[in-house]
């Protein structure tokens, strides 16, 4: 419990340390929609694909849509590999328009139990981003940068009952982002940082179906910083297609 007690504390003052970053926010509210697919069509290989689509309060406008695949490679079963591409498209407010950006990113992820019924989960994730400039003040084209991610989720499972198929449970996560030689994109170091509580259910072992509240803060280029305060409905599976050796 102890080490529970770390981890919560731990994530909860990196939560309030980048949020009183400034005293500037701008205050939105958001409802994002997520699928989250892991394949196994190997004993070693395996297919990543998620689509997001994150809309304004009233869901009028979707404000970003992301679609994102690779190939994953199991080291074991609780520690992948990934290698792929993300296709995203955003809605510019200063611009009144949507942009595209192109992703390749590389991924490695770790599972393990912090102590039953509880689990862990490490991602550490590296971006090359090619973003496509539509300001008035830019060059048409494309900005070129870096982007380094650390995410940390822990499942909280609710019952202990392992036969049970339908298995509630609360996730606790947070992930920061690092811009790396990126001053086209964004030349601040901190990028932004994600807050998740959710209550979840897990089915047969397979799908997991969440809803929760996000609080995504942004540092962007400029004075002023963005705090997105997000409905979150995300639905998880994890398919195992290899065959038996």
């Amino acid at each position: 419990m102890q080490n529970l007690r770390g981890v919560a504390l731990g994530l909860f003052v990196l939560f309030q340390i980048t949020t009183a970053h400034t005293q500037r926010v701008d205050h939105r509210f958001n409802n994002w929609f997520t699928y989250f697919g892991q394949y196994k069509l190997h004993p070693h290989w395996g297919l990543h694909v998620d689509g997001q689509f994150r809309a304004n309060d009233n869901v009028k406008q979707i404000n970003q849509s992301l679609l994102r695949i690779g190939g994953q490679y199991y080291l074991n079963p609780s520690t992948t590999l990934t290698l792929g591409y993300a296709y995203i498209n955003t809605y510019s407010q200063s611009a009144d328009a949507y942009f595209t950006e192109h992703r390749i990113w590389q991924q490695f992820m770790h599972t393990h139990p912090v102590g039953a019924p509880v689990s862990m989960t490490h991602r550490f994730r590296f971006e090359n981003r090619f973003v496509e400039r539509i300001s008035q003040n830019q060059d048409p084209g494309w900005a070129t940068g870096q982007r380094f991610r650390y995410f940390n989720r822990t499942i909280f499972n609710l019952t202990n009952h392992k036969e049970t198929r339908v298995r509630p449970y609360l996730a606790l996560q947070n992930e920061f982002f690092l811009n790396i030689a990126s001053p086209d994109i964004n030349s601040n170091a901190f990028d932004q940082n994600r807050f998740l509580v959710a209550f979840g259910v897990q089915h047969a072992g397979l799908t997991r179906l969440e809803i929760g509240y996000l609080n995504q803060f942004l540092n962007p280029p400029g004075n002023a910083d963005v705090m997105n305060h997000v409905l979150h409905f995300s639905i998880l599976q994890v398919l195992d297609f290899a065959p038996l050796q």
